[in-house]
């Protein structure tokens, strides 16, 4: 592919910076090429990826609110895993986001 189009944009120096040293090994054109071409973010992929973590966190929510009726109904229900469920689903949400970000 011939690239001898140029788009040029202004920056601060700290935006630059910050640019550049997420550009890693690669060039800062390579880097904001595939930013803007939506390749490097993961694309549909991400969406996918968000459309899944949004089905699993409505699947624990249906858990939760199930566990909560036994609870008010007097039944006796073990929730300690419940916390351990909730930090997982934290942790695998910042993995996503991190992805996005």
């Amino acid at each position: 592919m011939n690239k001898d189009k140029k788009f040029s944009i202004r920056l601060t120096d700290k935006h630059l910076s910050l640019i550049k040293s997420k550009a890693k090994k690669k060039s800062v054109s390579q880097y904001c090429r595939e930013i803007l071409l939506n390749e490097s973010s993961g694309g549909s992929s991400v969406a996918t990826e968000l459309l899944l973590l949004r089905q699993d966190i409505a699947k624990i929510g249906n858990n939760i609110n199930q566990i909560a009726h036994r609870v008010n109904s007097g039944e006796d229900t073990d929730i300690k895993e419940l916390s351990l469920i909730i930090n997982n689903l934290r942790d695998m949400t910042n993995k996503k986001l991190e992805r996005v970000r």
